[in-house]
Parts: C-alpha cells; sequence; structure tokens
C-alpha cells in the first residue's frame, strides 16, 4: 500500500498521453506534456527516498490548483480553436519550407552562435585559464552565478546555438541532398557548444525542443514515439549523470543528502537525480515559509520588465534566480509556481497556469490545422518550458521570448509563398 499514490499517479501520467492521442490530435501535445511531467514527478516523490522537509495543505492546496487551473485553460484554447484532427498520423507540410533558404539560416545561425562562445571561452580565459574546463571545472560554474566574476559575454547569440541544433535536426529530418554532411558537422558542433557552458539546461533544451518538433514533423506511430522518447530519454540522463561527475554535483559529495536518504547505498547514484526531479515540492513549500513579498508581475514578465528598466533605472530588480532553502538539502528551485505566486499570490497560481495553458492550446491546435512551420517551432519551444515545470518556469525568462521573437523572422523567410508554391 506503500506505493499506491505513486502507482495512480504514474497511471494518471499515462493517462494523460492516452486522453492527448484520443481528444488533442496527438499523443504529444502541450497537455500530455504537463501533466506528464507532474503526474511522474509527483509519483516519483512519493516513493520518499529522501525523507524531505514536509510538504503541508499551503504547497499542496496551490498545486491541486496549478493542475486544475492548466485543465482549465487547455479546454478554453480547445474550444475556442474546435480543432478538426482527429488522426494524429499526420505530416507537416514540409515542401512549403525551402531548403535552400533553410540553410542559409542555419550558417548564420551557427556562425554567430560560434562568436557568441568564442566570447565566453575568452571571458573564461582572462579569469580563470581555459585549463580550468579540465582541472576545475566547478569553478567556472561557480564563477558564472550572480557576482561571481564570469560574464557570459554576447548572451543572445550564445543561444542561437541551442537553436542552430533545432534547425538542424529540422532540415536533416525532411531535406534528402548532398549537403547532409555539412549540416550534421554543424549540428554536432552546436551541440558541443551548449555542454562549454557548463548548463545541463541548454544541452536539455536543444535536445527537447527539437524531439518535440520531430514528434509532430513526421507521421509517427505509437511503438515509434515510444522507441525515441527512450532513447532520448537515455541520452539526456547519460548527459546528466556525466556533467554531474564533471562538476563535482553528486551524492557522494552531499553528505545532507547522504544522511535524509532512505534507501541503501547502491542506490546513492540516483539520489542526485531524483533530489532535481522531486525536491522542487518540498522547497516550494519552505519557499512560502519565507512570506515573499509581492514583485507585482516583474518575475512573470521578466523579459519586458528588464526592457522598462533601461528607461527607469530606479526600478528594483527581482530575484529572479532564488535564494536556496534547506529541506534538508540545499535547493532553490520552486516549480513554475515560484514566479506566478511571488508576484500575483493565489491569483497568480491560478492566472498563470490557466493562460498559459490557453496560449500554448491556441498554438498547437492552430499547428494541427496549418501545419505552419513556426507554429511547429513554438509547440516545441512552448512543450520545452512546460517539461521541467516541475523544477522552473522557463516560460517566464528572456531565452524563451528572444527565440520565439528570432522564429518570426526566419519562418517568414524559409517560408515558400503558397502561389510560388503552386507554380513548382
Amino acid at each position: 500500500m506503500a506505493y499506491l499514490p505513486s502507482v495512480i499517479l504514474l497511471l494518471l501520467a499515462v493517462a494523460g498521453v492516452w486522453v492527448s492521442s484520443r481528444m488533442f490530435g496527438h499523443p504529444i501535445s502541450p497537455f500530455s506534456v504537463f501533466y506528464g511531467v507532474w503526474f511522474f514527478t509527483l509519483g516519483l516523490f512519493f516513493l520518499r527516498w529522501v525523507e524531505y522537509t514536509p510538504v503541508r495543505p499551503q504547497a499542496w492546496s496551490l498545486i491541486a490548483l496549478n493542475l486544475v487551473s492548466f485543465g482549465s485553460g487547455w479546454i478554453l484554447a480547445y474550444l475556442f480553436q474546435r480543432p478538426g484532427v482527429s488522426n494524429w498520423k499526420m505530416e507537416l507540410a514540409s515542401e512549403r519550407v525551402s531548403p535552400e533558404r533553410l540553410r542559409k539560416v542555419i550558417y548564420v545561425s551557427f556562425a554567430l552562435g560560434m562568436v557568441g562562445l568564442a566570447e565566453f571561452l575568452r571571458n573564461v580565459q582572462g579569469l580563470l585559464g581555459l585549463a580550468t574546463y579540465l582541472v576545475a571545472p566547478h569553478e567556472i560554474r561557480q564563477a558564472m552565478a550572480i557576482g561571481g566574476g564570469l560574464d557570459e559575454g554576447i548572451k543572445p547569440f550564445n543561444w542561437l546555438n541551442v537553436l542552430t541544433v533545432v534547425l538542424c535536426v529540422f532540415y536533416l529530418r525532411f531535406v534528402q541532398n548532398n549537403r547532409r554532411r555539412l549540416v550534421w558537422t554543424i549540428l554536432i558542433a552546436s551541440i558541443v557548444a551548449t555542454l562549454f557552458m557548463e548548463d545541463r539546461t541548454r544541452f536539455f533544451f536543444a535536445l527537447l525542443w527539437s524531439a518535440y518538433v520531430v514528434a509532430h514533423l513526421r507521421g509517427l506511430n505509437g511503438r515509434k514515439l515510444l522507441a525515441a522518447g527512450l532513447v532520448l530519454a537515455v541520452v539526456l540522463a547519460v548527459q546528466f549523470f556525466v556533467v554531474a561527475n564533471w562538476l563535482g554535483k553528486i551524492a557522494g559529495n552531499n553528505p545532507v543528502l547522504l544522511e535524509a536518504a532512505d534507501v541503501s547505498e547502491p542506490y546513492f547514484a540516483l539520489l542526485t537525480p531524483y533530489l532535481y526531479v522531486t525536491g522542487s515540492y518540498p522547497a516550494l513549500q519552505a519557499y512560502l515559509d519565507t512570506q515573499p513579498e509581492s514583485t507585482a508581475g516583474a518575475m512573470t514578465f521578466y523579459p519586458g520588465f528588464k526592457v522598462l528598466r533601461l528607461m527607469k533605472p530606479s526600478l528594483k530588480v527581482p530575484l529572479i534566480v532564488a535564494e536556496p532553502v534547506s529541506i534538508p538539502s540545499e535547493i532553490n528551485t520552486f516549480t513554475w509556481l515560484h514566479q506566478f505566486y511571488t508576484d500575483f499570490g493565489v491569483a497568480g497560481v491560478i492566472l498563470g497556469p490557466l493562460g498559459v495553458a490557453f496560449l500554448s492550446g491556441l498554438v498547437y491546435f492552430h499547428m494541427l490545422q496549418t501545419k505552419g512551420f513556426y507554429s511547429l517551432y513554438a509547440n516545441g519551444l512552448i512543450s520545452f518550458g512546460l517539461t521541467l515545470s516541475f523544477m522552473v518556469n522557463h516560460l517566464t525568462q528572456g531565452p524563451v521570448w528572444f527565440l520565439l521573437g528570432v522564429g518570426l523572422p526566419i519562418a517568414r523567410y524559409i517560408t515558400i509563398p503558397m502561389p510560388a508554391l503552386a507554380q513548382r
């Protein structure tokens, strides 16, 4: 009976995929992604591998409100769009994308991304020396923290390395020509570039975004989708463990975590990913206990706030990267409700997920109806944000807003107008 809550929650995660397949046109949708990751991680939480500080009704009520609000927003989008897609084994109209123009965009994005990486490596060399990557890589990550002294340099260019991965995957999925070898080379170089940032999120960002694009780019049956999902999970798990060992972020270096563990020694290696996947729930309670001051929208609309601050420097910048709390191990991810609650309290927990679900539903159903590049691009980007919503809120941060904006001119440039397409 001790495992019954976990079993029920894991079955609900699977049910989300089934409902999405039967009702919403495809098994992989923002709906199934959101409920899949939340029910899955909550199921793991109730395994109780770590004796966290207790989560009280206050946090559980916000989590429940979040789940209900997202579903309400999604249903509103479904009713508003009234999609007529019943067969999810559909194909994106990839013939509407010019391979030649897409290849040019890839070249430009890759070149600018390498400029951004080169600037970052120059900053590393000036502050710590490039040899730090080999002898003490954790020092680079520490120096990248707020006040650490290591500037990322041309940050928008650096994020283009993530975009380049997605564009290359899109190209390789539907274009068959003699330029594929060059695009493969660019793809691998861009993936490596994300690793130099010592930020596991960027690698996850690139691969998950690409995976969501590919899932809708060609009609895949259920067996192929499951196989692809398992391969992706293995790749991400391997990268997580490799980087964790590289940076020294392992359970063996965290005696507080080991003391709170409720598993035998052979499973200690799993404690670090378990903390990342489940620790946000008790951390949310610990954050609520600090009684944070309201930031009145500055965190939910942080990119817009940064622009506003350029015109009014007196505005106080909110702490977007929160101070860690002890649960008892230290952690500073409080689910995506962190920003919504800090800005607007309980109203934010209701309206934030509802608004995101409504907008993501509009994008998703528009993608199924039009099969256009930008809706495919934006749906994948939003789905990535929802994938990590049980930890942090990427949808309120600058990179997602930047990439959504960059995608508009790219889509306009590479999409072949319908009259021109008819003459081909």
